[in-house]
This record gives structure tokens, C-alpha cells and sequence, in this order.
């Protein structure tokens, strides 16, 4: 039982962590019943200002890869920056983070800009 807490909850973390409001959604699932009451409590006791910052903390650096590891973020940045900053807010939203340096970030988005094409 331990460990599937602990899948869901790293599930629900990251989620949230990308989630547009990471706090509304670090409240929601703290009452996932699918978790253990413990479990449930652990969440409950996450310092929001802390998941906040957290939650800009992961934003930043997955734009940060993006632009140092994608060769067309740069120059889309700068001719259309509320443009892209739509679709970067979109792509965070729905791609969990799992690459640790720019070429697994920007191949995860182009990916994931391909899947929105069709």
C-alpha cells in the first residue's frame, strides 16, 4: 500500500507542480481518496508559499531548457513572445516535466507541438 501512496502522490505532485493554480491543485489532491489518510496529511502539510515557489522554480527552468535546447524557441521568443509564452503556459500544463537537460525538453515539445498540429 506504501508504495502505490507514494506513486500517486509523486503523480499528484507533479501535476500540480504544473498545474495553473499549483496550490488549488495541491489542495485538491491532499483529498484524493485514493490515497492513505497518511498520505493525505503529508500533502495537507506542504507550505503553499513554499509549492508556489516550487512551482516557478520548475516553469523557469523548463523554459530555461527550452530556449537553450530547442533551436527554434529563440527567434520565435523574440518575434512573437506573447505567442509563445501562450503555448509554452499550454505545453507545461499538459506535458509533465521528465528530461533533465535542453535536448530532452525541446524533444519532448516538439513532440508535443506535433501532436497539437493534427
Amino acid at each position: 500500500m506504501r508504495e502505490r501512496d507514494d506513486e500517486l502522490c509523486e503523480e499528484l505532485l507533479a501535476g500540480a507542480l504544473t498545474a495553473v493554480d499549483p496550490c488549488s491543485a495541491l489542495r485538491i489532491a491532499a483529498r484524493d481518496r485514493r490515497l492513505s489518510s497518511a498520505a493525505r496529511e503529508r500533502l495537507s502539510a506542504i507550505d503553499e508559499d513554499g509549492f508556489r515557489i516550487s512551482a516557478l522554480l520548475v516553469a523557469r527552468l523548463r523554459f530555461e531548457r527550452l530556449l537553450h535546447g530547442h533551436p527554434d524557441v529563440p527567434a520565435w521568443l523574440d518575434r512573437d513572445a506573447a505567442g509563445f509564452t501562450e503555448t509554452f503556459r499550454r505545453y507545461h500544463a499538459a506535458v509533465p516535466p521528465t528530461g533533465f537537460f535542453p535536448p530532452d525538453e525541446a524533444r519532448t515539445f516538439s513532440a508535443w507541438l506535433a501532436s497539437q498540429q493534427r
